[in-house]
């Protein structure tokens, strides 16, 4: 009995044994497939990408309307500008190395010795302060995982890492890591941020813009150069030191960049950039992954000169609210500038107020016979339930409706609107390329009261359809498209068509001319030969759009300053606009001294200045009327007005016709 009892004994012995020695190698095989060889996958764990890893090196070139890429640079992925690390200083790189991942050269993408002492670190203070991710995993984390704190993930994590430093020498490894690191604000890549932040190429960053920029991605909210400075000086300072104890830089490099005051460029968006890029895809119908893998090179308007000009007339107005400029080419309809002051594309539809009142209240009026000498009276009024207000509350009793767009009367745009009807005014605004909503039936349609408002580029090209004699084709920010064989794959064809008569479009830009000389656009009188209109969007707590839009001959200017978090203070109006307006024409050399081609359908005509005074109506003057009497002005000649009291086969002699 004895004897069987110690048999059971034993043979559960080395059942136990047997079973723990299966979950050693059990646990041994797991080990390995999951940590040391990462080849083999058989627990469904993500796998390696390349093209996720070298996506910032699929290009989309830019180029600007003389044939030179955009900055000097190609853009990659959100619009970033990539870095080739042969071109980067060592120290830019060491800055890195020595605050991220100091064995990162003896290591197979896993510091163990790290992770080891951070898994103690954080046993001793009960949380998880340190981190013990190399840059490789950093890049694996940053390019094919989400930021979920799980062992499955870490694992993940682990396994490409280790598979990647299969794939990729050390040097492949952190040029992709430094091209998709985040700096904050919307900035991504190294060479975005150096651009953005230092206004310059990463090639030429100083020992202290790259401690300082290796500073920032540890945390960008804490360390933002915009926002906590004085942590990202510390963080900065430790960065130095740790190059300094590698022995990474000398005493004399630490010192000299300690001392180093650095200076921070204001965070600006590529404005332009996004919005071709958007175009691009667009046209070809395809995502900006594809468009970016097929390294298209993209032909636009962009002039970088007068761009320049944008950028310095818009550095002093701070980023309190949103401000963005736009340039087009009358001709071709090339956009050649499109800038903003703040760090995101934007491009909103928004109430164009008084912007609008050309093409809803005085196109319509011109077309159906009126001229600009015709008399509206300027009064309080009622219309049904609607009572719009001029502003501050001014009315001037009789004007010309020259004087009407002048001043920018917002009873004389809604009187006109009444006159011919919403229907036929929305009709005629539509020729210029301007939606509206179903919703938009109301008079206050003619003051810019949109349900949903219009974007800057269709007020701008509006505006150049007028420049244009009133024909009407599409803006655009690509003229064309080639594939990565130089083969064209998309050339941009703009259909035209007529707006208004080449008369109307004519009349309409003499008032503007007239509106910048000596009425709300005023500020632009020194300017040259412009027409100009200014709009205002607010009420007695602060403006929530405000408008100028200019054009010469050649190029359309939009200026739109528009609310942020709170409303613009009521001191700046459609007239503040001007100001930027008027230093891009300056700066950017910007012809203003050519007049408007006036087109044989308009024509200057003495009109009988007594009738006009006195009873308000446009005459043509008597051939008989004194000089004194008469008072020439620009007229259609489809459109002419009759002379008073003579026969209706008389108004049709070969005299009024020569």
């Amino acid at each position: 009995m004895k004897k069987a009892s110690h048999m059971k004994k034993a043979f559960k012995v080395t059942l136990i044994c047997l079973a723990v020695f299966i979950v050693v190698i059990l646990l041994a095989i797991g080990f390995f497939f999951l940590l040391i060889e990462p080849n083999v996958n058989i627990f469904g764990f993500e796998r390696l990408d390349l093209c996720k890893l070298t996506s910032y090196s699929r290009s989309v070139t830019l180029l600007d309307a003389y044939g030179n890429p955009i900055d000097d640079a190609v853009y990659f992925g959100n619009n970033n500008i990539s870095v080739n690390i042969d071109t980067l200083p060592e120290h830019t790189l060491n800055a890195f190395i020595a605050i991220e991942d100091k064995r990162y050269y003896s290591h197979n993408g896993v510091d163990y010795k790290r992770m080891a002492s951070a898994f103690m670190s954080n046993i001793k203070s009960g949380g998880f302060n340190q981190g013990a991710s190399t840059i490789t995993q950093q890049l694996i984390k940053n390019t094919h995982l989400s930021n979920e704190k799980t062992l499955r993930r870490k694992i993940s994590e682990i396994r490409l890492a280790r598979k990647l430093e299969r794939v990729f020498d050390k040097r492949q490894i952190l040029e992709s890591y430094l091209n998709v690191l985040y700096f904050g604000s919307g900035i991504r890549g190294l060479g975005t941020a150096s651009r953005v932040m230092f206004d310059k190429p990463a090639s030429e960053l100083t020992l202290a813009q790259s401690a300082a920029l290796a500073s920032i991605i540890n945390n960008p909210a804490k360390y933002s150069p915009y926002n906590n400075i004085d942590n990202l000086n510390k963080r900065k300072q430790l960065v130095l030191k740790e190059m300094l104890n590698q022995k990474l830089i000398t005493k004399a490099a630490y010192d000299s960049a300690i001392a180093e005051q650095l200076e921070f460029g204001k965070n600006r968006s590529n404005q332009f950039v996004t919005a071709a890029i958007k175009s691009a895809c667009s046209a070809l119908n395809c995502s900006e992954k594809t468009l970016f893998l097929r390294n298209y090179t993209i032909r636009t308007s962009y002039d970088p000169a007068i761009s320049n000009a944008v950028r310095v007339a818009l550095s002093n107005i701070g980023n309190d609210y949103n401000a963005r400029v736009l340039i087009v080419e009358n001709r071709t309809g090339g956009i050649a500038c499109d800038e903003t002051n703040g760090t995101k594309y934007i491009n909103p539809k928004r109430s164009p107020a008084s912007t609008i009142k050309p093409f809803t209240s005085y196109a319509v009026a011109l077309e159906s016979g009126l001229n600009p000498l015709t008399q509206i009276f300027d009064e309080p009024t009622v219309f049904g339930d609607y009572a719009p207000a001029n502003y501050k509350g001014v009315y001037r009793g009789y004007l010309s409706m020259r004087d009407c767009l002048k001043y920018s009367s917002n009873i004389a745009a809604v009187k006109l609107m009444r006159q011919f009807g919403v229907e036929q005014s929305i009709s005629v605004a539509r020729n210029f390329g301007l939606n509206f909503e179903q919703s938009d039936n109301t008079l206050a349609v003619a003051l810019g009261g949109m349900e949903k408002g219009v974007t800057l580029p269709e007020i701008a090209n509006a505006y150049r359809t007028l420049a244009n004699s009133g024909i009407y084709s599409d803006i655009g920010y690509v003229n064309s498209i080639k594939n990565a064989d130089d083969v064209n794959v998309y050339n941009a064809v703009s259909t035209q068509k007529r707006a208004v008569g080449d008369d109307t479009a004519y009349l309409l830009t003499d008032m503007l001319i007239t509106c910048a000389q000596s009425g709300t656009a005023k500020k632009l009188k020194y300017s040259g030969i412009i027409a100009a209109k200014t709009g205002t969007n607010g009420d007695e707590n602060g403006n929530y759009d405000c408008y100028a839009v200019a054009y010469t001959p050649e190029y359309t200017i939009a200026v739109w300053f528009g609310a942020n978090d709170k409303p613009i203070s009521n001191s700046i109006t459609g007239a503040s606009c001007c100001d930027i307006i008027m230093r891009i024409c300056r700066d950017a050399d910007i012809d203003t001294s050519t007049p408007f081609t006036m087109p044989k359908s308009v024509a200057y005509f003495d009109v009988d200045y007594n009738e006009l005074s006195q009873s308000h109506e446009v005459y043509l003057a008597d051939p008989l009327l004194q000089q004194r009497y008469r008072v020439s002005t620009l007229l259609s000649k489809r459109h002419l007005p009759i002379r008073k009291d003579i026969d209706i086969l008389d108004y049709y002699d070969e005299y009024m016709w020569e």
